[in-house]
């Protein structure tokens, strides 16, 4: 199984590479432990275009691990900060996997992984741009899984709980929350199972 990680310095993505044989990675950040790795200035569509033209290779998993997390108050509307997260978490992975489609880079019955939020599906005072950005890729993660079928391009979404890194314990707003983090060694391992699954499509796997 091999698969592309994009934004691979994050914690999520290491664990996992760590359990994997073949694991290249797209980054603003290097790191040592996979195989190949494609270095991006930003995720501008512009170095997205760059970044596929210089791949080579084929693989069974895309996974799109981008993601941005801020406190926010949607009635108090902040233009700027509603937009960075809406970028991140939204119209970033949809660059990444409509580049990886128009590329060719997914090997015959390949799959495309978003990595989410059961944030998404919440209405939690203080998540409001990151539950709102994190829906919208679910939905959009659906509609292209619909679109690409016909040419054998599995889709899917990878819900995750509270996490015990950076974004998780900014999304914590409430400490008794703390109690509901998951455990490392467990959702890493749901998450390697989901990733070999190839029959697995047009699915929101939830994992808390």
């Amino acid at each position: 199984m091999k698969c592309l990680f994009f934004g691979g310095s994050s914690e999520i993505a290491q664990k996992l590479a760590i359990n994997l044989h073949e694991v290249d990675c797209v980054s603003r950040k290097k790191k040592k432990i996979y195989k190949k790795f494609f270095k991006i200035k930003d995720y501008q569509n512009n170095s997205l275009k760059k970044i596929f033209s210089s791949i080579n290779s084929k693989y069974d998993n895309i996974v799109i691990f981008n993601g941005h997390y801020e406190s926010s108050i949607l009635t108090n509307y902040l233009e700027k900060e509603f937009n960075k997260s809406f970028d991140i978490n939204f119209k970033i992975p949809m660059q990444i996997a409509i580049n990886s489609i128009d590329n060719q880079i997914l090997n015959k019955n390949g799959s495309i992984f978003f990595i989410s939020s059961i944030a998404a599906e919440s209405s939690k005072i203080g998540n409001a741009y990151y539950s709102l950005s994190k829906n919208c890729l679910n939905l959009a993660a659906k509609i292209i899984g619909k679109e690409q079928k016909k040419r054998g391009i599995r889709v899917n979404v990878i819900s995750l709980g509270l996490i015990k890194n950076k974004m998780g314990i900014s999304t914590l707003l409430n400490k008794k929350d703390s109690k509901n983090y998951l455990n490392d060694k467990k959702y890493i391992k749901q998450i390697l199972s989901i990733l070999k699954d190839k029959k697995l499509n047009l699915k929101k796997i939830l994992i808390k």
